[in-house]
């Protein structure tokens, strides 16, 4: 069995002092085997934000995985955030960019956010869908070995967000993302958990948004996954902070075959 934790939107210079104390005490009872980080580590990416957000992850001893969004691209300098929107987040986390191969379970990562964009929400998703080709076509994706998927947007917009996304090649993102061999797409950006069967023709996966741990909430507390891999069961636990601690809430029960009953969305 493997224990993996789902984050996002943690927004170093908004962040809420007393999830990251909470959060770092349910660490200690879960004990994990991996951190999956859906992007927003920072606020407006400054360098002092990603200070922080470095020296809080370093806390944890054990394997991260950590993909960027939006808001870690350098919001106030224009210049850098069209022709270097990233150097800034890969010189912090770089390192902590690679594929995490556990005993029973793959985490792998893409990069779906941009410094701009030709559109009015500069901040909404992209997907490169040959980075997403060759991030599904790893020979670490076994049958013995869970696969899981990391970028910031989501590829559709989860159906009870309390805000709506737009990706860019999100539909078609989807469609491959069913027909591979991985099923279980982990992203951030809607400060809102949700776990969702996305289904196409035969294929399906399984879309887990997890919350925030900022002050910028929407409509939920703040929030953390907890994903239990058995052999090729999976279960999803949402983690609601409640006054200085956080709570697990009803569990998603994931089977190979995806069947269960909360939210399917069909993809046409």
């Amino acid at each position: 069995m493997s224990k993996i934790i789902q984050i996002a939107d943690i927004h170093f210079g908004t962040e809420n002092p007393r999830a990251l104390a909470a959060f770092e005490d349910a660490m200690d009872s879960i004990g994990p085997d991996a951190i999956a980080v859906c992007g927003d580590l920072t606020q407006r990416g400054k360098r002092e934000e990603f200070d922080a957000a470095r020296e809080w992850l370093d806390k944890f001893d054990l394997p991260r995985l950590v993909v960027a969004g939006n808001h870690d691209t350098p919001l106030l300098n224009i210049y850098e955030r069209v022709v270097s929107p990233f150097e800034r987040h890969d010189r912090y986390f770089e390192d902590l960019s690679q594929p995490v191969v556990l005993d029973n379970a793959l985490l792998t990562g893409i990069n779906t956010s941009r410094g701009w964009q030709t559109r009015k929400n500069w901040a909404e998703g992209s997907v490169n869908l040959e980075q997403l080709e060759e991030a599904i076509s790893t020979e670490n994706a076994t049958e013995d070995r869970t696969a899981f998927l990391i970028c910031h947007h989501p590829f559709l917009s989860p159906p009870d967000a309390p805000m709506r996304t737009a990706t860019r090649r999100g539909r078609r993102a989807s469609r491959r993302l069913a027909k591979s061999p991985f099923r279980y797409l982990l992203t951030g950006h809607v400060h809102s958990p949700s776990v969702t069967v996305v289904d196409h023709e035969d294929h399906a996966y399984i879309a887990v948004s997890a919350g925030t741990l900022s002050t910028r909430l929407r409509n939920n507390p703040a929030s953390f996954n907890l994903i239990d891999i058995s052999g090729r069961d999976c279960v999803v636990t949402i983690f609601n902070l409640h006054g200085d601690r956080f709570v697990p809430m009803k569990p998603h029960v994931l089977t190979p075959d995806f069947v269960r009953k909360e939210t399917h969305v069909e993809i046409d």
